[in-house]
């Protein structure tokens, strides 16, 4: 049906940015993102007011769209942005993104301060709303945003993927050090937020860039973003070389975070800094096969039966699956002029 159930605006006087978004089994929907205003709509909240700044905004609408079930401010004095939002089986939300406030809200935090001048964030909402069930920052001595983040079905273990430009940022998996300037890195955290079980760079010699997440059944973490090294960790790969400038990667981890199951460069011969080749979103079915999409750039992006076979304007979106093994199965644009 081409019939709009909802729609509605959610903000205040000020600038509000929704960044993410995650839907329970009951159609209700969790809005996360960032505002600068002081009169945003809250229900319930865990924090009444906005404490400086950009603070982090979560709400929750019922499933018609037309009332908030809660929504809060969460965050300190300074610049405080959420960009990535899950929801468990019992109701509960949980957020990534980063903040350069020493007074974030903190809660069972297994990194209580801020280690640097931009930390991301990792946070657990009660199903209510009213109240954190852990707060933590993640990073180190620089620069560090959380971008995506992810649940596994078994365990409620919480998975991120982001940037680092940190050289202390806590790795104890696959990838103890940053290699270049920026890197992905990503992390998995217990249950009860406790601890980190294991934690990862991802990059090489230049920017590297982690864009989203997703987890299999069996603990597997899967991300795609971006890079511009030349010596991007590589394995299985279907591309085992850059093609020039930036490309889309998709990268496997193993269960317990110590090996790459598959990791694999996607791009062709363009991918610059205005005109990018970069994975932005990822999922997976029941089999383990990943669905990717992203930009490119690039008029010889690597295609497999595709819907669509050349770029037909400055930038396309693509559309790319892979087996659980790393194999391509299809690959296409998907764009206008």
């Amino acid at each position: 049906s081409s019939d709009l159930s909802y729609s509605t605006l959610l903000g205040g006087s000020n600038s509000d940015a929704a960044t993410g978004l995650a839907v329970d089994a009951s159609g209700s929907a969790y809005v996360a993102g960032f505002t600068a205003s002081y009169d945003f709509p809250t229900a319930t909240p865990a924090q009444s007011s906005n404490a400086g700044g950009n603070d982090v905004f979560v709400a929750k609408l019922n499933p018609s769209g037309n009332g908030l079930v809660y929504c809060t401010y969460l965050g300190g004095r300074a610049d405080d942005r959420a960009y990535g939002i899950a929801v468990d089986a019992g109701g509960s939300a949980y957020l990534t993104g980063s903040t350069t406030s020493a007074n974030f809200p903190v809660r069972n935090a297994l990194q209580s301060k801020l280690a640097g001048g931009k930390n991301a964030f990792v946070l657990k909402l009660n199903p209510a709303g009213n109240s954190l069930v852990f707060s933590t920052y993640l990073g180190g001595n620089a620069s560090d945003t959380g971008n995506g983040i992810a649940l596994d079905a078994n365990g409620g273990n919480v998975y991120v993927v982001g940037d680092t430009t940190s050289t202390n940022f806590p790795a104890s998996g696959m990838q103890k050090t940053n290699r270049g300037s920026q890197e992905a890195f990503v992390s998995k955290i217990a249950a009860d937020g406790s601890r980190l079980v294991y934690s990862s760079y991802l990059g090489g010699n230049s920017d590297d860039h982690g864009a989203a997440i997703a987890v299999d059944s069996t603990g597997s973490a899967y991300v795609t973003g971006s890079t511009y090294s030349t010596n991007f960790p590589v394995a299985g790969a279907l591309q085992s070389s850059i093609a020039g400038g930036q490309d889309a990667f998709i990268a496997r981890f193993s269960t317990d975070g110590n090996s790459l199951l598959f990791s694999t460069f996607l791009g062709g011969s363009s991918g610059t800094l205005g005109y990018p080749e970069a994975g932005q979103g990822i999922a997976l079915d029941g089999q383990g096969n990943a669905y990717i999409t992203g930009v490119t750039s690039s008029t010889d992006f690597p295609l497999l039966h595709p819907l669509q076979a050349s770029r037909r304007g400055a930038m396309d979106a693509f559309v790319a699956k892979l087996s659980a093994a790393g194999t391509l199965l299809y690959s296409t644009h998907l764009g206008g002029t």
